[in-house]
């Protein structure tokens, strides 16, 4: 399996756990006031999605190609800053891109997402991107060790 693809499944892997947990947070616990899923459909849009068809639409891109793309570019860093200390190294990677995407999404004022958020979902979210970062990690840490045994190099 070459980088790509790895970076690509870790992604997706690690993106459907941390929408396991957001919409658990979301619909059982409502701690968090919006879903990851809403973020996308508001970056599309302008508006939260209106029905089921549109969460659900909203969720598999956020999951395929966000989360994936995102697993892509993480993977292919690893070329410049090594394996070593994966898991630490994307659960960092994890929590820049929050605070990255928080900080755009206020300094532009994007309806719906910018403003505050009350400390238990923000604290929420942040836990799910930690999360990601971690699973991310560890599924390309498995995908590594996976490709060393049967002596692929790439």
């Amino acid at each position: 399996m070459d980088r790509t693809t790895r970076g690509l499944l870790a992604g997706i892997i690690a993106g459907i756990a941390m929408n396991v947990w957001n919409l658990f947070d979301y619909y059982v616990f409502h701690i968090t006031k919006i879903r990851f899923l809403d973020w996308l459909w508001v970056l599309l849009t302008l508006d939260k999605p209106e029905n089921s068809l549109q969460s659900v639409i909203a969720l598999i891109i956020q999951i395929i190609i966000w989360d994936g793309f995102l697993g892509v570019v993480f993977a292919h860093l690893l070329v410049m800053i090594t394996s070593q200390g994966i898991v630490y190294k994307s659960t960092i990677y994890g929590l820049l891109l929050w605070f990255s995407f928080k900080v755009a999404v206020n300094f532009y004022r994007i309806p719906v997402l910018s403003g505050i958020q009350p400390f238990p979902g923000a604290l929420s979210n942040l836990l799910a991107v930690i999360l990601w970062g971690i699973i991310l990690g560890l599924i390309l840490k498995i995908f590594e060790k996976s490709n060393k045994g049967i002596g692929i190099i790439t």
